[in-house]
């Protein structure tokens, strides 16, 4: 392994377009795949947009909606699901050399998130990392993060969430009822909050937190003139059609959404049996249930969910005949890994 340099190049680029607040940071990681220079960058975007994770479907956004709302939708090269981005999100993205990075994703979440933690203290939240790696006030999701790497960096990228439009978020994506829909924004407004913070003032105290936690001296520093070029290719790349569209996935089977790690929530049909179910913390907390055959017990079935895992929920249902073993089989449709 090379000697990693002493300094950690700091860029700030203000506000930028939505596609602008993509390509630039994703222009830095091909940069230090040259330079091998550790890079904290902060951008905000000047307006509102939705952004798709790598190897996610489009099938998961309205795109009607966000066209007629006037929202662009760009691909990541990054994992992770539809997440909304406005002006009142500060972003920030650490780019490091990726062999100076844990090679076990875990520790490295870690490793790169908690300056940003020390960073929310400083400024005066009460943040930290919980055992799922987000970074909360009590159980309440401050601050969004994605992570993935890029030839041979390593970016983590998170936000400072100092307004979050729910209901935007919500309507962004693609969901197959109102039910759904109106379970998503309630628990999105219970989960995911902003903070009081002043830009300047957190920006300052992560380029501290990084710097100590790195080892390395903090610069303000600028774009090379092959990342500009980079920066160029990729603003034509993020709005090409192929490239928006994505790979090609099978149709996922149920409706998912994620709020934060262990808060989920989704639906799923088959010959006219449905479910719509929350599960927060491993537990049902709401059901609703449809079946023809349920007649007048649909009530006592939901009722009956309430804080139950999903492995049991089944065995509860099949307590309810024909239907409730056909409604444990839509259940077995929900994708738990994706709750994580």
């Amino acid at each position: 392994m090379s000697r990693p340099p002493e300094q950690l190049r700091v860029l700030d680029f203000g506000r930028v377009s939505p596609l602008r607040s993509q390509t630039l940071w994703h222009a830095v990681s091909y940069g230090l795949s040259a330079t091998r220079q550790p890079t904290l960058s902060f951008v905000r975007p000047d307006a509102p947009y939705v952004c798709v994770g790598y190897h996610r479907s489009m099938a998961e956004v309205d795109l009607a909606a966000c066209a007629a709302a006037g929202w662009p939708v760009y691909r990541r090269m990054v994992g992770g699901g539809p997440v909304w981005l406005d002006d009142g999100q500060l972003f920030f993205q650490i780019t490091l050399p990726a062999d100076a990075v844990s090679a076990f994703r875990t520790q490295a979440l870690r490793d790169l998130l908690t300056p940003a933690v020390t960073a929310f203290q400083a400024a005066g939240v009460d943040a930290v990392l919980d055992d799922a790696l987000e970074i909360v006030v009590g159980d309440r999701k401050i601050c969004g993060h994605g992570a993935g790497q890029i030839e041979d960096a390593v970016v983590v990228c998170g936000n400072l969430i100092q307004r979050f439009d729910h209901r935007a978020a919500t309507t962004a994506l693609r969901l197959p009822s109102q039910q759904l829909r109106e379970d998503v924004e309630r628990l999105m407004r219970r989960y995911v909050q902003a903070t009081p913070v002043q830009a300047p003032t957190f920006t300052q105290a992560a380029v501290t937190a990084y710097g100590q936690a790195l080892g390395l001296a903090p610069v303000e520093g600028e774009l090379t003139p092959f990342e500009r070029q980079v920066v160029d290719e990729l603003d034509a790349q993020f709005t090409d059609p192929d490239w928006l569209a994505g790979p090609a996935r099978a149709e996922r089977p149920a409706a998912q959404v994620k709020v934060r790690s262990g808060v989920w929530l989704f639906e799923a049909e088959r010959a006219g049996t449905r479910a719509v179910v929350s599960v927060v913390d491993g537990r049902i907390e709401r059901a609703r249930l449809i079946d023809p055959q349920l007649n007048g017990s649909t009530a006592a079935a939901e009722r009956a969910l309430l804080g139950q895992s999903l492995p049991a929920a089944g065995q509860v249902l099949a307590g309810y005949g024909p239907a409730g073993r056909r409604l444990s089989d839509v259940l077995a449709l929900a994708d738990r890994r994706g709750s994580l």
